[in-house]
């Protein structure tokens, strides 16, 4: 009991400053000369704690609900069974209602049949009045509802007044869900109040700082009276502020009741001693949502000033890119576990896939985070930004926390939930986002601070230029983006490798607002190694660039000269969680790649993953951390096989061998010089060897045939006219080996192993 008083008396002090949701101002009982003690109260018993926080242990690892905090006694109190009524001196009345939680750490409300006519007020306070919601008005609710924010302790007070020249009218509420709170973000120590430095940034530290204008578009946000998720204000093509948030299909509920959170964020990258200020706003009508790429979009419709959020909350709707195109890197900003708002980095390619368990083909972005940071329950819904600073999908979920750093995590991607086949305007993006069928890919931010200027020439998507290429030249291409008001006709391109623009290429064209088009820049020819690929636009219809924040984009990517194309096809049991693998050079001492783990799920999935290799021999390992390798329970075994670009079977786990236990290894050699694939197959058997090898082939005339082993030592060397040829293997050490025949119809290359 001490433990738990104790947690109540910091959360009281972590919220001593007043949140605003409302228009602000007191109570009108703060006046008033009676007693709480002659008030109505209801008192709602503690829930079973220890079976929630069971059922949350599940929840809390997959990340795919919103994250709970609190128990919903469903109820039903309005002002005719229960609350109480004062007359004050002048005529006024007044209607409140104590409502107690034994033992919660906050008690929050949601209200429906709510009727305010003008003059009358909504209230929701504790009873030191030290947090005060309201004053609530008739534009603050949507359809008669009302969700409100969290009140700390274990104790809310609901007061409605009512002045006397309104006494005719018609008042009414029903409080129709209590939510007793019994977890905080502070309870996880290794991101608590005040020590999550070591795993979430701050999203006002050093590395966020140009990341202000989508810090401000950032929303925790409360789902089912119960849950916490996060979501983006989003903009649209008409640029009208529009208060659209985008979140995850799996955090819907009604909507009606929903709690927005505005700029709750530490002012730099220390943790405060206690919470920041922030606003909130309560109410949204669904728009779409849709389930294989799990995107939710609301608009919020309570509390707005203009048909939009108010100036004062300094609001930004974040741009997006629908063309699915692969960023070079990454950023979320989220409230992970309904804690202040934290930034997350990706600072390496994304890989396009299909994630949690969606039926549809690369329905998700497949991420893993870098500098340490990451996401956790309640990150659910939170925008992900390309290097460019637009919106390119929300988190669906995954295993990455602070305590699996290097666990995945998957976003629905914004191209599979633009106009999806088959859809309307209830279950895609393009119907609210792009009202008048412009037909845009590329929209910047709205800032309503800073209305869109005349000249804006944007520079987006870099492709051909990510990743590793597989060849000594490369192909860049640009898309120019019109994010001015003028046509835009003409822009200048500068452009180059490694530091240096010194290349330019002169644009002519005609785009409207948010039109675009794609630039194919001049192949060129680089060296085997790291390189970075810049270009910025500039001179727009040969004048000044009124805003150069989106002129410049970077990408960076691997050159492997003559390199070779292997690819990994991994087919994953249910229990993905538990699966990761490693690529590394002969010796095992450099990674080359790296994968896992990933999402447990009810049937197979398969995951392609190709490597760009050089001429060489390498090592695959795969762990499994249960050490039941790919052997499914519940479903099918999973398998792998890696292959070369002509289709030779390089290394492989079958699913009658998938129970390797923690883990297996296979060692590979890749040679592309002079090799072209037979017109007619050649076999190779028994693999693996001990004794013996044989092989047989259909072509005549003298074959060449060479062994080498894992290091690439040729080990035998033979020739021969048969089409029958036993060699001996007894001979060999155990391992992999590498066969190589020549003959008049080319060169061939297997794999096989002595056991």
């Amino acid at each position: 009991m001490k433990k738990k008083l104790l947690a109540c008396a910091l959360l009281t002090l972590s919220f001593s400053l007043v949140a605003q949701q409302g228009d602000g101002g007191l109570p009108k009982s703060t006046k008033a000369s009676y007693s709480l003690k002659q008030i109505d109260k209801h008192a709602f018993s503690e829930p079973d704690i220890a079976a929630l926080r069971a059922e949350d242990e599940v929840t809390d690892k997959t990340g795919n609900a919103p994250w709970r905090f609190g128990f919903n006694h469903h109820t039903s109190l309005d002002m005719t069974n229960s609350g109480t009524w004062n007359t004050l001196p002048n005529g006024d009345r007044i209607w409140q209602l104590v409502i107690t939680c034994q033992n919660a750490l906050t008690v929050n409300l949601t209200l429906d049949n709510v009727v305010l006519p003008e003059g009358n007020e909504l209230y929701v306070y504790n009873p030191e009045k030290s947090f005060i919601l309201g004053k609530f008005t008739a534009y603050h609710l949507y359809e008669g509802q009302l969700g409100t924010e969290l009140i700390p302790g274990n104790t809310a007070i609901v007061e409605y007044y009512v002045p006397a020249k309104n006494m005719g009218q018609l008042a009414s509420l029903n409080v129709n869900t209590v939510t007793h709170g019994y977890r905080t973000a502070g309870e996880f120590a290794a991101k608590a109040f005040n020590s999550s430095g070591s795993c979430n940034m701050n999203v006002n530290c050093t590395d966020g700082s140009p990341w202000v204008n989508q810090r401000n578009g950032a929303v925790m946000l409360v789902s089912g009276s119960n849950g916490f998720c996060s979501g983006s204000l989003i903009n649209n093509t008409q640029n009208d502020g529009k208060p659209y948030v985008l979140t995850a299909n799996h955090c819907y509920s009604n909507p009606a009741s929903w709690i927005f959170r505005f700029n709750w964020q530490a002012a730099g990258c220390t943790t405060p001693s206690s919470s920041p200020t922030f606003s909130s706003l309560s109410g949204a009508v669904l728009r779409a949502r849709r389930t294989p790429s799990d995107f939710c979009l609301v608009e919020i419709t309570g509390g707005l000033v203009n048909n939009t959020v108010p100036a004062s909350y300094n609001p930004y709707f974040s741009g997006w890119d629908n063309t699915g195109a692969i960023p070079s890197s990454a950023v979320c900003i989220h409230h992970p576990a309904g804690d202040i708002k934290k930034i997350s980095f990706d600072d390496n390619a994304l890989v396009i896939s299909q994630g949690m368990g969606s039926t549809e083909a690369n329905s998700t972005w497949t991420l893993h985070w870098d500098r340490n940071t990451t996401t956790e329950g309640g990150s659910s819904g939170s925008p992900l930004f390309d290097q460019n600073h637009r919106i390119i999908g929300q988190l669906w979920g995954g295993g990455a926390s602070c305590s699996s750093l290097n666990s995945a995590d998957y976003y629905g991607r914004l191209a599979n939930s633009w106009n999806p086949t088959g859809s309307d305007n209830t279950n895609q993006l393009k119907a609210w986002l792009d009202p008048n069928n412009t037909g845009a890919t590329i929209v910047d931010g709205y800032d309503p601070a800073g209305p869109a200027v005349a000249l804006d020439a944007a520079m987006s998507n870099p492709q051909g230029v990510s990743g590793t290429i597989c060849a000594g030249s490369v192909s860049p291409t640009v898309t120019i983006v019109n994010s001015g008001t003028s046509t835009l006709t003409s822009a200048t391109i500068n452009y180059g490798f490694d530091g240096t623009t010194g290349l330019v290429y002169n644009w002519t064209g005609s785009l409207t607002q948010y039109a675009s088009s794609v630039v194919t820049l001049p192949t060129a020819t680089l060296s085997g190694g790291s390189h970075t690929f810049k270009a910025i636009v500039s001179s727009p219809n040969a004048s000044a660039d009124q805003n150069q924040q989106n002129d410049t984009v970077t990408s960076n990517f691997t050159v492997v000269v003559n390199g070779s194309t292997i690819t990994l096809n991994l087919t994953l049991d249910c229990s993905g969680d538990e699966i990761s693998w490693v690529l590394q050079d002969n010796t095992g001492t450099t990674t080359l790649f790296s994968g896992g783990p990933y999402t447990q799920t009810s049937t197979t999935t398969t995951v392609n993953v190709p490597f760009c290799v050089n001429d060489a021999c390498y090592k695959f390992t795969i762990n499994d951390s249960y050490g039941d390798g790919l052997q499914g329970w519940s479903c099918s075994n999973g398998s792998y096989t890696i292959t070369a670009q002509n289709g030779t079977v390089l290394a492989q786990v079958t699913s009658s061998n998938a129970n390797f236990g923690y883990t297996h290894s296979d060692s590979f050699c890749v040679s592309t010089a002079g090799l072209k694939e037979y017109t007619a197959s050649w076999k190779l058997y028994p693999n693996p060897a001990s004794d013996y090898l044989t092989i047989e082939t259909p072509v005549s005339g003298t074959k060449t045939i060479i062994i080498t082993n894992a290091t690439g030592q040729a080990v035998q060397t033979l020739q021969s006219d048969e089409t029958t040829i036993t060699l001996p293997a007894s001979n060999l050490a155990k391992g992999m080996y590498f066969i190589q025949m020549t003959s008049s119809e080319g060169t061939s290359q297997k794999n096989f192993i002595v056991k």
